[in-house]
């Protein structure tokens, strides 16, 4: 079958349907899978260091133990088993959930779309982070909602924007379905939300009556500094989100999501008109590997690989970007982001950058009103150190011409300008 086809079915589609898109990110990770191409655009977890060998024996030893039940449909709200040691890792994060507080969904992924499901109708607003998750945003645009973005700064939300902008709904009678926040390691700017403004945050949503849904899939991987409460321990009624796919492995597939129990219920009987239930035999899998290995001993090697990432492309933005360039020093995570000159869109530099081998996501992806042209995000997690420093060398010769390439432009404009402007002044009469 042909790929591209006349649509007959054109006339057939849901008005959300033509909201649907494909993913930049997805898109890019197809011409950056090419062999050539040092890629710093994918958050992809570095895997190769995974204990392979103890992910077939916890497999084997699940068939072996629990066949049958792994084979079959499973409760929408998670295996127990699993559960169990999920509460315990939370415990560990100072998180306090029972396994009747959340349940287990494919990824945080579609967590946020059971979330957008529930809770969105058409033209409903919503508040996101600027820049925010591009998953997020593809995840709630679908069902419609009019996306009002507050910017972060180094510190996380911008609470007194955010406070504004609250004020400012109100008096129009205007209640904010939700706000979606990632605290830890934003992805995409790296920054973490400070102590301070997280309180604040919750001051506001108590004030306001704002739902907070919290996303935080790095926050095991911090390799720098002290540890900050989540929002969901400053309160319980934050919607709380988090996965294995960055601490284990993506593939499994496999997160979580914790609620006030009314919550927790409806987003229940939306996952199950969704997908039933998650994989059962993934979910007994993972418990029986967590049951026999040590995951904090693991997160320990990962992180520390991280950090020297960090550190080899921070050092290399330092040596090798122009001083018009700023960056963020993230704590944990995965991500840089990079501000350039505004009169650069990275969209249309990465073409040049795919030229040069070297591949990173432009910052249009990150804004639901596709500003923020003139930022990209980098990937430290996955390349090799060698790898990256020899991508970021590549990618500030991209960035060198391009603001090479306007100032030579400006230059002769402002040069024909000012000869424009002397011919046309008026010449000097000579005296008789």
């Amino acid at each position: 079958m042909p790929r591209y086809q006349f649509d007959k079915w054109a006339d057939l589609y849901a008005d959300r349907a033509l909201l649907l898109k494909s993913s930049a990110i997805r898109d890019l990770l197809s011409v950056t899978a090419r062999p050539d191409i040092i890629s710093l655009a994918g958050g992809l977890p570095y895997t190769r260091d995974f204990k392979m060998n103890k992910m077939v024996e916890a497999t084997t030893e699940c068939m072996l133990k629990q066949g049958n039940e792994a084979l079959q449909y499973g409760s929408s709200e998670g295996h127990a088993g699993l559960k169990q040691k999920i509460s315990e890792m939370m415990t560990e994060e100072g998180v306090s959930a029972h396994s009747e507080d959340f349940i287990i969904t494919d990824g945080s992924q579609q967590a946020l779309d059971l979330i957008g499901k529930v809770f969105i109708d058409p033209g409903d607003h919503i508040l996101v982070e600027a820049p925010s998750y591009v998953g997020a945003l593809e995840a709630f645009i679908g069902y419609e909602p009019k996306v009002v973005a507050i910017p972060l700064d180094d510190q996380g939300i911008r609470i007194d924007i955010l406070e504004k902008q609250l004020k400012q709904m109100k008096k129009k009678g205007i209640r904010p379905k939700f706000l979606y926040v990632v605290p830890n390691f934003h992805n995409p700017a790296g920054v973490t939300m400070s102590a301070p403004r997280r309180h604040r945050l919750i001051e506001l949503s108590q004030e306001y009556d704002l739902l907070l849904i919290e996303d935080n899939p790095y926050g095991r991987l911090r390799f720098e500094g002290e540890d900050i409460p989540s929002l969901r321990i400053l309160d319980d009624k934050v919607v709380y989100l988090s996965t294995f796919s960055k601490i284990l492995s993506p593939g499994i597939r496999l997160g979580w999501v914790v609620a006030p129990h009314p919550i927790l219920e409806k987003i229940i009987f939306a996952k199950q008109s969704a997908d039933l239930c998650s994989s059962s035999f993934t979910q007994r899998v993972v418990e029986e590997f967590l049951n026999t290995n040590d995951l904090n001993d693991y997160l320990k090697q990962l992180t520390n690989r991280y950090r020297n990432r960090r550190d080899a492309m921070l050092e290399a933005l330092e040596e090798h970007f122009p001083a018009e360039a700023k960056w963020t020093r993230p704590h944990g995570g995965f991500f840089v982001w990079v501000e350039l000159p505004k009169f650069i869109d990275t969209t249309e530099m990465l073409a040049e950058a795919i030229d040069k081998k070297v591949a990173f996501v432009p910052g249009r992806s990150f804004f639901a009103d596709a500003s923020g042209s003139n930022f990209m995000r980098l990937a430290f997690c996955y390349p090799s150190e060698e790898d990256i420093r020899d991508g970021i060398k590549r990618l500030s010769e991209v960035v060198k011409d391009q603001i090479s390439l306007y100032h030579s432009v400006t230059d002769h404009l402002r040069i024909s300008s000012t000869a424009t402007a002397e011919k046309q002044k008026p010449g000097k009469r000579k005296r008789k």
